[in-house]
């Protein structure tokens, strides 16, 4: 009987010790999983809510292209210049938006 209750207590504790280590991966992931995510956020934050430099300040270009702005296909309220991504969904803003 000693013999079973030792084989018992030795399988309760390898159980442990793999729901512990599967515990630890998935924190792990989730963790890359949101970092990466706000990284992403920092490279789509648009230029006017980015702190200014300090150094010198370059005019923009006036072009006509620079001044038309495109929406998203598969969502209209995402808008921006050319082949810029959307913030929802990736794909590029290819839809020209008429001005008003």
């Amino acid at each position: 009987m000693g013999k079973q209750v030792t084989s018992l207590r030795n399988y309760l504790n390898s159980f442990r010790m793999k729901k512990t280590i599967s515990a630890t991966i998935i924190i792990a992931f989730v963790l890359i999983a949101c970092n990466s995510n706000s990284q992403k956020a920092e490279e789509q934050t648009p230029v006017e809510n980015k702190p200014a430099d300090t150094g010198t300040v370059s005019k923009p270009v006036e072009t006509k292209e620079a001044e038309q702005l495109y929406a998203c296909p598969m969502h209209p309220e995402v808008i921006g210049k050319k082949d810029e991504k959307c913030s929802k969904c990736g794909m590029k803003l290819t839809v020209p938006v008429k001005k008003n």
